[in-house]
């Protein structure tokens, strides 16, 4: 702690001398190429000392309308945490951070720092590297005492199903708070897609499980291998004891190209994929020449998955590289690992060979024409451009859904997109004490939008239940809730 509080001085002493604030962030830290081209060892490092926080946190310009805060989804108070580091309170800083994250180690390795993209001092320079301060304080200074702090216990119990980011923040907030909570996880671990789908080299499993158990700790009981509309219903869960449930299962369903060729062997989904890859179901895939049909996050780590069990693949996507939704950090990486990308192609059919195998994809050129609702210029096939590639394997990464198929049956109310219709202040469903939040919610989206939706629900459904306990309080004292049970009974 000496050698913190000498550097804590002289950045100080630099501070003083220096006539403007430097406008290049302090590099971050990543394992060079050639050290993780056949492994999973993380490759984004963070920062590495707290020199290196401290000079950085000192470029925030401690707006007065930080837009940093308004970035973010949570509205994190950004400029409070970057002033505690540069004052030398980094227990401070550090609690100011487990205030608004439940598991911000897990959190800020993956987050693609919306706060970052709206900081002032990045119109006239880099912007504050927010996210890597924010991972450093949690990885070296650990959780306060005050992160588990809860209430007196209210009697309540509440079902949380999935144990995603939405899931666990909501288990973990709900529990502070004093109720009972039940997560009901279909997968064998919990963690929803930070587990399944978000590969070790972006988050160790270790750092994530690591999290989840403090969350445990909180008294949050888990159920792996328990799966909505196969073991249990909401009407189930009511008749459990529940007094609210929370529906939080991601959206895990892929969704298909269309084409045909879709059903031939090797040719799988990328989110089916890297489920198969963090349950240790390793495919042959070495050698062999794939085709990562997308250019999300999801087609990004499917490639670079499969680049380091030994593939060759090819990432082909139907706009340009500047279209290209993918956090432009694992794009560069991507590029950097010396995986390849194919532009303005889209695929038409997928050809396979005498045993039903994979052997060649059909694909057609695109060109740019209008923008569409999402701001980027809509892609439409070259009549006659059409033309094929040889490949091993298809992973078509186009995007997912949530389950909707049992909810539908079961009379919960759905939008087109098969996401729930919620209250938008409450997010509660159409069916009494059941909320919903998440990626179920929103549509496929960012881990942070899911905890945000996650802590909108929580508020909801402690008013739910409280105002529930407070009537069943004064029904008992009034001897008129023991009437119905005798009737029941009789």
């Amino acid at each position: 702690m000496e050698t913190y509080l000498g550097r804590v001085k002289m950045s100080e002493e630099r501070r003083r001398n220096r006539k403007s604030r430097k406008r290049e962030a302090i590099p971050i830290h990543v394992l060079p190429v050639q050290e993780r081209l056949d492994n999973f060892k993380e490759v984004v490092l963070g920062y590495q000392t707290i020199h290196e926080v401290i000079e950085e946190s000192e470029r925030c310009l401690q707006c007065g309308r930080a837009k940093c805060i308004e970035g973010c989804p949570i509205n994190c108070n950004i400029p409070a945490m970057l002033k505690a580091v540069r004052e030398g309170n980094y227990e401070q800083a550090s609690e100011i951070v487990h205030s608004f994250f439940a598991f911000p180690r897990s959190l800020h390795r993956i987050c693609p720092a919306l706060c970052q993209q709206q900081c002032i001092a990045g119109k006239r320079g880099d912007p504050i590297q927010i996210e890597a301060i924010i991972r450093f304080l949690s990885d070296n200074f650990g959780k306060p005492a005050s992160w588990y702090e809860k209430l007196p216990s209210t009697g309540r119990k509440i079902a949380i199903i999935g144990a995603g980011p939405a899931g666990l923040t909501a288990a973990y907030q709900l529990a502070k708070l004093g109720h009972e909570v039940t997560v009901f996880e279909k997968a064998p671990a919990p963690g929803g897609m930070l587990y399944l789908g978000i590969p070790e080299y972006r988050l160790p499993k270790s750092v994530l499980f690591e999290e989840i158990e403090d969350i445990r700790k909180l008294g949050v009981k888990f159920k792996f291998g328990k799966a909505y509309g196969v073991d249990f219903t909401h009407e189930d869960l009511f008749q459990m004891g529940f007094d609210a449930i929370l529906l939080a299962h991601g959206a895990h369903l892929p969704k298909n190209l269309g084409i045909l060729g879709e059903d031939l062997e090797n040719c799988t989904h990328a989110i089916e994929f890297l489920r198969d890859v963090a349950l240790g179901r390793i495919p042959n895939i070495k050698g062999k020449k794939i085709a990562v049909i997308g250019g999300g996050d999801v087609a990004i780590d499917a490639a670079r998955v499969a680049k380091r069990l030994g593939a060759n693949p090819i990432i082909m996507y139907r706009r340009t590289r500047e279209q290209m939704p993918a956090i432009p950090s694992e794009i560069e990486d991507a590029e950097a690992e010396g995986i390849p990308m194919m532009f303005l192609v889209s695929p038409v059919e997928i050809i396979g060979d005498e045993e039903g195998k994979v052997s060649k994809i059909r694909l057609i050129r695109m060109e740019l024409t209008d923008y569409d609702k999402s701001g980027r210029p809509y892609p439409v096939p070259i009549p006659g451009s059409e033309f094929e590639e040889e490949v091993d394997w298809v992973i078509p990464a186009i995007s997912q859904e949530p389950e909707f198929r049992v909810f539908k049956l079961e009379g919960f109310k759905l939008t087109k997109k098969h996401t729930f219709e919620v209250d938008e202040d409450t997010n509660k469903t159409n069916i009494e004490g059941v909320f919903a939040a998440g990626d179920n919610t929103t549509g496929p989206y960012l881990a942070i939008t899911a905890i945000a939706e996650a802590k909108k629900a929580v508020a909801a459904i402690h008013r739910h239940v409280m105002s529930k306990k407070q009537s069943n309080d004064t029904e008992t004292e009034s001897g008129e809730e023991t009437e119905p049970e005798l009737l029941v009974s009789a």
